[in-house]
């Protein structure tokens, strides 16, 4: 199997590792999944009040690299599963923060030490046109394909309604606020295009208003669904992303389904819904 990609766009190089360090924040380990046109991020999180969210993200490799090539498990499986430990790759990114400044990042699956490697080579400018090449490896774990199955793309959701949410810096701040009161919180949200946030606790209810959602489609009139605040919340920080919009599908009671929508990349989140008794 081999694997080798080249940026030498700035803008695509600080988007991929955002994109990459959001992935990172999300989960202990990640899967990246390699094909000849795609890069595929995935996330399972741990277990949850519910189950267990999941994080998809699916990049286009035309856009982040000028020079792409990839040869797969076998010409009739031709796709590459690795899994890393998002600690180090968080510790990678942290050592790579000036690579806005590079002349160009290439990734490539290496063996080093008798262990696979996810390798970095990043081209920094270092003045009087000379430059100074940085590498760092990151250890990879090759997953058999006897264990594909288990890293299918998720099925489109059916949602009973789906709206645009609203703007996310404003969306985050007021489930950072409500999780400091409760551990899980009821998403309404109507035809008319009206959402509600509402959390309960023997003390207090507190409930947040948004009017005026664009609904692309919905088989009731009103959805509603209680999730996990922190979950949600943890997800909302790759608000810095800056997706073009950012859709919500429901289906009642069991999973909101978001997805953050560009050009260049689709991130998807499935957050299960708790099952509330009284």
């Amino acid at each position: 199997m081999k694997f080798r990609g080249k940026m030498i766009d700035g803008n695509c190089i600080k988007q991929f590792m955002s994109i990459l360090g959001s992935m990172a924040k999300l989960g202990k380990s990640c899967v990246l999944r390699i094909t000849s046109t795609n890069l595929f991020f995935i996330v399972r999180e741990s277990q949850t009040i519910s189950a267990s969210p999941l994080i998809w993200c699916t990049l286009d490799e035309g856009h982040f690299f000028s020079e792409y090539g990839m040869e797969g498990l076998s010409a009739v499986d031709n796709e590459i599963y690795l899994e890393f430990v998002t600690e180090v790759v968080t510790k990678t990114l942290s050592a790579l923060k000036a690579t806005t400044t590079a002349k160009s990042v290439k990734l490539k699956l290496t063996k080093k030490l008798s262990s696979p490697c996810l390798t970095f080579e990043v081209d920094m400018p270092s003045g009087a046109n000379h430059s100074r090449l940085i590498v760092h490896d990151v250890p990879v774990l090759l997953i058999p394909r006897r264990l594909w199955s288990e890293y299918v793309e998720p099925e489109p959701v059916d949602p009973d309604i789906s709206t645009h949410l609203p703007h996310l810096r404003l969306l985050k701040s007021i489930v950072e606020r409500m999780k400091n009161l409760a551990n899980m919180a009821t998403i309404t949200i109507t035809v008319q295009g009206s959402m509600t946030i509402t959390v309960e606790t023997d003390m207090v209810s507190v409930t947040s208003h948004f009017e005026d959602l664009h609904v692309d489609k919905q088989k009731e009139d009103s959805v509603s669904i209680t999730v996990e605040l922190k979950r949600l919340s943890h997800f909302l920080t790759n608000e810095q992303l800056n997706p073009q919009f950012v859709v919500c599908d429901i289906v009642q009671g069991k999973l909101m389904h978001i997805t953050f929508i560009s050009d260049s990349y689709r991130l998807q989140y499935f957050l299960p819904g708790i099952n509330v008794s009284y």
